[in-house]
């Protein structure tokens, strides 16, 4: 029986692990398989410069996970910030790399995915036969933090102040209209910064996406299912009061059901869970855990990385840039899948959180990796080991690549 690695797990059971690619030796040849827990919650961190493997290596991590065994995936639910709108080819099998899936024992196959996006994409989208739907945050759940956010307004400025009163006194459920009719009404306010009020608020209401309902985070996150949360046609700070309110409402959601859970225990009953177990996937990750002071980094960092274990959270991180990461994305990830790296200051960050039981520098484990797209070093802090890897060949078409001028 060939002898299989399983990264990020002490004990030994079957089943729940993603098979994620080969042992890769320096003369290029491939070894025995490599799998990683799927059971338990994970900080997982990819990194690696543009065109090596990135996108590719999150939706090969997606595959598995939709790939579980049925009793195991039920419970899991899985859901892809996609800031470049790429993971939309999930829904296509990958003819492309037929011949070297093959070489690998595996087939192309194609992924039932569910996609939230703008009005204009969800058009497009079904029209590929692919179900999607127009993603609509509450207006109410927005608070004069992520106003300031929207609008790239200091918190204390006259505007976010006066964005702070309207929302304070209106009822729960309102409308951006409702926002911009109280700062009409309101006779306190002089009629020059009422315009300025006015027009950041009319602005946002032409993104489409506050809405007096919004939508329930049940609805996002299903059992067994993949939804990809296309954010690509919104601005960055759009982008990142996004992320925000997700991450947040998913956090509190599993705080919840996490006590019906021990309830349940308790009580020698069955219970089905309103929200799984998530594992939340966030490409170009810099852009939402920068060094410097952002929304995404309270909720991200001092909920899901901190204390994600227990509610039953995990991230799968993407970013080209690791030197521009808060630091403590590096001290909490108990993967780390490095794809090659040039830049002094990237590998410099990695170096900086370089485990004990890891010998030499990174920079010299990064050598061995050479120039093939595909391969990888592991940090594994569960087992606390280095491998260097080969990432197996997508089953589902890849949206990530560059594109080239040549004919197809």
């Amino acid at each position: 029986m060939e002898k299989v690695y399983i990264l990020g797990r002490r004990e030994k059971i079957d089943g729940g692990v993603l098979h994620i690619g080969r042992y890769y030796a320096l003369d290029g040849s491939l070894g025995s398989k490599v799998y990683i827990d799927g059971l338990k919650p994970h900080v997982v961190l990819i990194c690696g410069k543009r065109g090596y493997g990135k996108s590719y290596t999150m939706g090969t991590f997606i595959e598995e996970m939709a790939l579980l065994e049925e009793d195991i995936r039920k419970n899991l639910g899985i859901v892809i910030i996609d800031t470049l709108g790429i993971f939309w080819t999930l829904f296509y099998p990958n003819e492309r790399q037929e011949k070297l899936l093959k070489r690998w024992g595996l087939k192309p196959k194609n992924f039932d995915i569910k996609i939230f996006s703008s009005e204009e994409n969800v058009m497009e989208y079904k029209k590929k036969g692919i179900s999607a739907e127009r993603f609509l945050i509450k207006t109410s759940e927005l608070d004069i933090y992520h106003w300031s956010q929207l609008f790239n307004l200091p918190l204390m400025s006259h505007i976010s102040a006066i964005i702070g009163k309207a929302i304070s006194e209106l009822k729960e459920d309102f409308s951006i209209d409702d926002i911009i009719e109280y700062i009409k009404k309101n006779e306190k306010i002089n009629e020059e910064t009422k315009m300025v009020a006015e027009n950041f608020l009319y602005m946002a209401k032409n993104w489409k996406i506050f809405d007096k309902k919004g939508m329930p985070i049940n609805e996002i996150v299903k059992r067994g299912e993949i939804t990809v949360l296309d954010i690509s046609p919104y601005p960055e700070e759009l982008k990142i009061v996004i992320v925000a309110i997700i991450a947040r409402k998913i956090f509190e959601a599993r705080v919840k059901e996490r006590k019906k859970q021990e309830e349940a225990v308790m009580k020698k009953i069955e219970v089905d869970m309103d929200i799984p177990l998530t594992w939340l996937a966030i490409d170009e990750a810099h852009v939402f855990l920068p060094l410097e002071d952002c929304l995404t980094k309270d909720i991200l960092i001092k909920q899901w990385m901190r204390q994600g274990r227990q509610p039953g959270v995990s991230l799968i991180l993407a970013t080209q840039r690791p030197s521009s990461l808060d630091p403590e994305v590096l001290s909490h990830s108990d993967i780390i899948i490095c794809h090659r790296l040039t830049a002094q200051e990237d590998i410099e960050a990695l170096n900086r959180v370089r485990p004990t039981y890891m010998h030499g520098e990174i920079k010299e484990s990064l050598k061995k990796l050479g120039t093939e797209k595909g391969v990888a070093l592991i940090i594994d802090d569960t087992s606390e080991a280095v491998h260097i890897i080969k990432i197996r060949p997508r089953l589902s078409w890849h949206g990530g690549e560059e594109p080239s001028a040549l004919p197809n």
